[in-house]
């Protein structure tokens, strides 16, 4: 059952995952300025999939009495607490409104997943500050790598869009008309929100051990089968709860969908579709298996739609050698992290929590 449930989880990571980036770049190509719009559309579509997941009919004696209303479904017990479940909201809706809105910056896609493979670097910092956890010198010097990589591709970035280095390869249109103050704006974008990804992955570690913590000290053992997933919970409430954000800004939301062309209404679609498998194999993947399992899966389909958009999108035209470099070492450090020798912490520093139901105990990597 747990390989039927990884491969599961493997499954909709990489086919779900690497259509959605494939269908991104697409849309971006027609559309350029429909992020926001597309964001919009993907939480909608996240929220409309799982929610089912939380409801039940109800039983006959609910629906007796006038309070009980004709609606004949209810909302199952919840597992994670209304304060954490909109914390996630706000801060996941930032983290992926600033996610899309970069492309708007002449950010390219490789440029997008270096960055987000950075976040290793972040949760390591955040893994040892936090949650006391330990790191061999292979995975520090992995990390650094990255970090190294990830300076050097963006310097480099910087200097041939000022076109001050004598080797600049010739850029595309739309690169050569974008001001560097603009490129510089969405580096930074993109820096806040991989600073976001690693808080969010943190917290979302806290609320897990939260709300274990919370269903193992009641007194008396709650009904197993009336409680959803906790990760169909969190994955549901924090797009649900974070729908209404997007209408601060509904005059941009209504002008970014009437521009999308006709031809991209399809790819958007299709884009939100698959975001729905990506996003629910990554909650999926992050509840049944091991933290091991879940970053060199992440880190691997990082590196295919790297290698995807540079080969089928003709971005190996526009890097130069230091760049190609610096982002290959990147990747490659990131792909290599997860088989590098762990520090074994002994039993008695290893946090699990049982359930009254005997859930599993999950170990930190």
């Amino acid at each position: 059952m747990i390989m039927a449930d990884a491969a599961l989880g493997l499954l909709s990571i990489f086919c779900g995952c690497q259509a959605n980036v494939f269908l991104l770049e697409l849309i971006i190509t027609g559309s350029p300025h429909s992020y926001y719009a597309l964001t919009c559309a993907q939480y909608v579509c996240v929220a409309c999939f799982t929610m089912p997941l939380l409801l039940r009919f109800k039983e006959p004696h609910e629906r007796v009495g006038a309070a009980s209303g004709i609606w004949p479904l209810r909302w199952r017990r919840s597992r994670v607490s209304l304060r954490h479940k909109l914390v996630l909201a706000v801060v996941g809706w930032a983290m992926s409104v600033g996610n899309n809105i970069v492309f708007g910056f002449d950010i390219s896609i490789p440029l997008h997943a270096t960055f987000r493979s950075s976040s290793l670097m972040l949760n390591m910092l955040a893994g040892y500050f936090f949650f006391g956890k330990r790191f061999t010198t292979p995975q520090v010097a992995s990390a650094l790598i990255i970090c190294l990589g990830l300076i050097t591709l963006t310097l480099e970035g910087a200097r041939r869009k000022d076109g001050t280095g004598v080797d600049a390869a010739p850029c595309t249109a739309a690169a050569a008309s974008t001001p560097m103050w603009q490129w510089g704006c969405g580096v930074a974008i993109l820096l806040a929100t991989t600073a976001c990804t690693a808080a969010l992955s943190v917290f979302q570690e806290h609320v897990y051990r939260c709300a274990r913590a919370n269903e193992a000290a009641m007194a008396a053992a709650p009904a197993t089968e009336d409680a959803p997933p906790m990760w169909v919970e969190a994955l549901c409430f924090s797009h649900l709860c974070a729908i209404p954000l997007f209408f601060l800004q509904p005059m941009r939301l209504y002008g970014e969908f009437a521009q999308i062309e006709a031809g991209s209404r399809l790819h958007v679609a299709l884009n939100c579709v698959t975001q729905v498998v990506c996003i629910a194999g990554v909650y999926f993947m992050n509840d049944k298996t091991s933290a091991f399992t879940l970053t060199l899966t992440l880190t691997l389909r990082k590196l295919a739609s790297f290698a995807l958009s540079v080969v089928y999108f003709g971005h190996y035209r526009e890097l130069s050698a230091v760049q190609w470099v610096a982002m290959v070492g990147a990747l490659m450090a990131g792909t290599a992290y997860p088989f590098l020798p762990k520090v074994h912490h002994r039993a008695s520093d290893t946090v699990s929590v049982s359930t009254a139901t005997g859930a599993r105990t999950k170990k930190d990597d």
